[in-house]
């Protein structure tokens, strides 16, 4: 069935989107879906998600084919609005797409139109979040081998999580490069993997780097590559709005999933070298710390839970290189003044780097203010990675993925269910997964809840 103009319903649905200025309507019926050649899309994903708005960002294989974004509620698009989009300043032939005016809690499906025709082969979903209070599931995992299309992305996507939070090196190619291209190439050669392209193609995604997919190993401020890796986050990255639009910032940001507010900290572009005296180390920077400071302070006052995504280890003491036991000054200040303001209570750490899953309910983390109250941090990691333990002790695990241990390659994640009715608490659950490859199964690792008092 076709449409010769905007229905009312699209309208309303949509107005906002219309209002941009961005898009104009289309609807197509099935006779309109495309043959297309293959390798149409070398890059396709959904984020920057909320209860009515979401950001896509696509790259053609092909850069000069005319590009614009089918989105509908059905998969068989007989009713899709298609849109312009936007380059970022770089361009690279990459397209942003913002979506505005969208149902909350509701599944929307998109696909390029690729020269007037819209490709289904090359198609993503997502759902946008509750307006409100409400229950729902987040995936959490980093450390993956550049381009793996490893079977843990697809027992992720079976999960069926509201969001996949990644926490940090999506990819191991410890760029040194001064230039964008390399940076490129990485996220192009990710997505070049079916499993993980389809699972970033069928939820909404936040993603905040750390060493390998920012610069080389253990990078800090001063790796060459600085500049390239920001500039191109932006263009790649479906991300949440940047705390400042300067290509020389740390790309820290926040969102609020139902009643959870979510703090990603960038903990490698304002970051002191590690071997500097730990009384002149920052791992935030001035700028980025004010921020989270500010940031955590209004959060407390509103939401039950304040998840913060800080890529390396919190717990450990003694020498570390890469860890924050290696910037216990500034860890100290942090953990003080999250004692000052009441947010111990209220606060969890979700961090990747080591190639573990673990957990710690708060016992082990008391570094502020004597008599400071800690809270739970959650390892989630490594998606196909080598095993590793850092930091710790923790009171569930650490788990180390164990590819040494068995000669397997395995792969982790760790899946966050928060139960939220509306009421005076917020409990979360926990579970750590590992997807044995000999067996062709998922089992559980840990298992842990706990419930947040709303803020009064």
């Amino acid at each position: 069935m076709r449409f010769p103009s905007c229905p009312l319903l699209l309208r309303a649905l949509l107005g906002a989107l219309l209002a941009t200025g961005l898009a104009a309507c289309r609807y197509t019926g099935p006779s309109d879906l495309a043959t297309p050649p293959p390798e149409t899309v070398t890059l396709l994903w959904a984020g920057a998600a909320t209860d009515s708005s979401a950001r896509v960002v696509a790259r053609p294989a092909h850069p000069g084919a005319e590009v614009r974004l089918a989105v509908a509620r059905s998969r068989d698009w007989s009713n899709a609005s298609v849109l312009a989009g936007t380059h970022p300043p770089t361009n690279d032939s990459v397209h942003h797409f913002r979506l505005a005016g969208l149902a909350p809690r509701t599944t929307y499906h998109y696909a390029l139109e690729v020269n007037g025709r819209i490709d289904p082969t090359q198609s993503g979903r997502f759902r946008t979040f509750g307006d409100g209070p409400f229950s729902f599931r987040v995936a959490l995992g980093g450390c993956a081998l550049t381009g793996s299309n490893h079977p843990v992305f697809a027992s992720i996507r079976k999960a069926r999580p509201d969001l996949f939070l990644h926490l940090g090196d999506m990819h191991y190619e410890d760029i040194a490069a001064t230039s964008p291209g390399p940076f490129r190439d990485a996220y192009r050669t990710v997505h070049s993997a079916p499993r993980q392209a389809r699972l970033y193609r069928s939820t909404a995604l936040a993603y905040m780097w750390d060493d390998h997919d920012y610069g080389p190993n253990n990078s800090s401020r001063r790796a060459p590559g600085r500049p390239a890796a920001q500039q191109v986050y932006r263009e790649y990255v479906p991300h949440s709005p940047l705390a400042r639009n300067d290509r020389a910032r740390p790309i820290y940001q926040a969102f609020t999933v139902g009643r959870v507010r979510f703090l990603l900290t960038d903990l490698r572009s304002a970051r002191t070298p590690n071997d500097a005296p730990d009384s002149l180390k920052t791992m935030m920077g001035t700028d980025q710390k004010a921020w989270f400071k500010a940031q955590l302070a209004r959060a407390v006052e509103r939401y039950p839970v304040v998840a913060w995504v800080s890529s390396v280890p919190w717990i450990g003491d003694g020498d570390s290189e890469d860890r924050w036991a290696g910037f216990a000054r500034e860890r100290r200040e942090l953990a003080t003044y999250i004692d000052s303001i009441g947010a111990a209570d209220q606060l969890v750490v979700l961090s990747g780097d080591a190639h573990m899953v673990a957990l710690d309910d708060g016992t082990h983390n008391q570094y502020g203010r004597p008599g400071g109250g800690g809270f739970p941090v959650v390892h989630a990691a490594a998606l196909d990675q080598l095993g590793s333990v850092k930091g710790g002790p923790y009171t569930h695990g650490p788990f180390p993925n164990p590819v040494a241990l068995f000669g397997r390659t395995d792969g982790q994640f760790v899946l966050m269910d928060v139960q939220d009715a509306g009421g005076n608490e917020v409990c979360i659950t926990w579970t750590g997964k590992r997807y044995e490859v000999d067996e062709d199964r998922v089992v559980n690792l840990l298992r842990w809840r706990t419930c947040f008092s709303a803020p009064t």
